[in-house]
C-alpha cells in the first residue's frame, strides 16, 4: 500500500477522511504526529508566509518533478528510502536509523523550493513516493498553487491532466497525469481546518507499480 500522502491525493471521500489521512501520514513520518527527527526545519512543513523573502522558482519545481519521475521509473522494488533521503534531504532524518525503519520521512530539501511566497517541505515514501508539501495555506493560495502547477507542469505529462476528485466531495481538488517514465504526477489540496481557513497542498510523484 502506498503512503498516506498518495492516498490523500488520490482523493478521499470526505473532509473528515482527509484530516484522518493527514494525521496518519504525520504519524508515519514521525511516530508521534509531528515532523520527523532531523527534518531540518522548525516550520513542521507549514507554508512560509508571504513577505519573508522566499523567492518563487517555478522552473526548479518543474525540474524537481522531472528528476523525481526519472528516479522512480523503476518502481518500488528499485527505491531505497535512505538513498533518496541522502540524495534529496538537506539533512538525513534520524528516524532512518531506527529499527524498524519508518515507511516515510519528512525533511527540508537540499535545494529550497518556493512558489507564491511559500516554501515547501519534502516527504519521501518507501514505496516509491516523492512529494513536496505546504501546510496551513489559505484557500486562495492553495487554489492558486494547484492552478499554476497544472499550467506550468503540463509539458511533463504524457497525457492531459485528469481530474481525480470525487463527485461526493466538493472540496476535493486533485489532478493526476502519467509521465513518459511510467511514473505519475499528482497535485492537489484539501482543507485541514475549514474554520481557520487552513489548507494543505501537495505535489507528488508516484513510481509505477
Amino acid at each position: 500500500m502506498r503512503p498516506l500522502l498518495a492516498l490523500v491525493l488520490a482523493c478521499s471521500a470526505c473532509t473528515g477522511a482527509t484530516e484522518k489521512s493527514r494525521a496518519a501520514w504525520d504519524k508515519a513520518v514521525s511516530g508521534q504526529g509531528g515532523a520527523s527527527k532531523g527534518s531540518g526545519g522548525s516550520s513542521g512543513g507549514r507554508g512560509t508566509p508571504r513577505g519573508t523573502g522566499v523567492r518563487d522558482n517555478w522552473q526548479a519545481l518543474a525540474q524537481f518533478t522531472t528528476d523525481s519521475s526519472e528516479m522512480l521509473a523503476g518502481g518500488s522494488t528499485t527505491v531505497s528510502l535512505p538513498r533518496l533521503a541522502k540524495q534529496l534531504c538537506a539533512e538525513v532524518p534520524e528516524a532512518l536509523s531506527e529499527d524498524p525503519p519508518p515507511e516515510a520521512v519528512r525533511c527540508a530539501p537540499k535545494s529550497p523550493f518556493a512558489a507564491l511566497g511559500h516554501e515547501f517541505e519534502l516527504e519521501l515514501g518507501r514505496d516509491s513516493t516523492i512529494g513536496l508539501v505546504a501546510r496551513e495555506l489559505t484557500d486562495q493560495d492553495s487554489g492558486e498553487l494547484v492552478r499554476q502547477i497544472l499550467q506550468r507542469l503540463r509539458g511533463i505529462c504524457r497525457e492531459p491532466w485528469a481530474n481525480a476528485g470525487r463527485a461526493d466531495n466538493a472540496l476535493a481538488d486533485f489532478h493526476r497525469c502519467p509521465t513518459a517514465t511510467g511514473a505519475e504526477v499528482v497535485v492537489g489540496r484539501f482543507p485541514t481546518n475549514l474554520a481557520a481557513g487552513q489548507w494543505h497542498f501537495s505535489l507528488a510523484v508516484l513510481g509505477p507499480g
